[in-house]
């Protein structure tokens, strides 16, 4: 795959993608949104319905490319987060950086969702009436980094920037403990949080697992098509990377988090697959990562099976 920017203004900037066929590709990207809003290609029918399967899922990766390019190249959320491998990278190393209390607090309820499956243990969320086989989930987690204000140097600012606010710091890292947290006060958080990324504009910032969602359910309903029963989320934004885990034994707390830092690199591994690229080195991985493209390789005769461990038939090539 291949891309250049061939022209662009404020809004958005048109490109040419060669995909790995060695079709053109002419795309525009608006920088907010991240929508396609041309698309026309050479290679392929112009009716979705007239291309084979191969050839639409070309096109969507393309389509897919082209917004990362303009993500890297410019640096705009082009990309949803969960989507993109930097994201996805950044929350897998927020994870590993945790302490064993921390990432217990984060990931303990998800730990022992999965052992309920194997263990006479309390299962922290419920099955949805709906679902007809146990062991056919998939459990899905929310991460939302934040910043590491200690680690990234910012104590002092983050400090003066609450009080402009009528806010206050336990200890410079944490908004005041033992308080009722209102709308207000969350928006002042809210913008707190985005004065300081700003004045750090430039800077290397430290990131850390600032919160996670309860426990998503994915099931097949009784149509065989896949529902989600959603849990709250604690944060009025997008997520950084989403867990979609089986109902495997998760094992000890350490194995646990080793699980879950393969579970991740598989995820990276999908994003870039699913651009039509070789995955770096590091995240050249065969195993379960996200739900959607588990099914592409089932689906897609253009993909290996890279979510099962099954020899050479999800083994990389080239």
């Amino acid at each position: 795959m291949k891309a250049s920017i061939e022209g662009e203004d404020s809004e958005g900037c048109g490109l040419e993608v060669i995909d790995n066929n060695g079709t053109e590709h002419w795309i525009e990207i608006k920088y907010e949104s991240g929508d396609i809003s041309y698309h026309e290609q050479d290679g392929y029918a112009d009716d979705p319905d007239q291309r084979t399967e191969d050839d639409n899922e070309r096109v969507n990766q393309a389509r897919r490319f082209a917004k990362f390019h303009v993500y890297r190249e410019r640096g705009f959320d082009t990309l949803e987060h969960v989507e993109n491998p930097d994201y996805v990278d950044a929350v897998r190393r927020a994870m590993l950086a945790l302490s064993d209390e921390a990432f217990e607090r984060y990931f303990g309820p998800l730990r022992q969702q999965l052992r309920s499956h194997h263990e006479d243990v309390e299962r922290p969320v419920a099955l949805p009436a709906g679902v007809r086989a146990p062991n056919a989930v998939v459990y899905k987690l929310d991460i939302y980094l934040g910043v590491d204000i200690e680690g990234s140097g910012l104590t002092d600012q983050a400090r003066t920037l609450a009080e402009a606010h009528d806010l206050e710091y336990d200890d410079g890292t944490q908004p005041r403990s033992g308080e009722a947290v209102t709308d207000a006060d969350r928006e002042n958080w809210a913008a707190v949080g985005e004065q300081l990324v700003e004045r750090a504009d430039g800077e290397d910032l430290e990131l850390e697992v600032a919160a996670v969602s309860g426990i998503h359910v994915g099931f097949p309903n009784a149509r065989g098509e896949h529902e989600v029963q959603w849990a709250d989320s604690p944060l009025d934004r997008e997520p950084d990377a989403r867990l979609e885990l089986l109902p495997a034994e998760p094992g000890t707390l350490a194995e646990f988090r080793e699980y879950l830092d393969h579970h991740l690199r598989c995820q990276i591994r999908d994003c870039f697959v699913g651009m039509g690229l070789v995955p770096p080195d590091p995240y050249k991985v065969v195993g379960f990562g996200k739900f959607i493209y588990a099914r592409r390789y089932d689906h897609y005769d253009l993909y290996p099976q890279l979510h099962k461990r099954d020899g050479d038939h999800g083994t990389f090539v080239g």
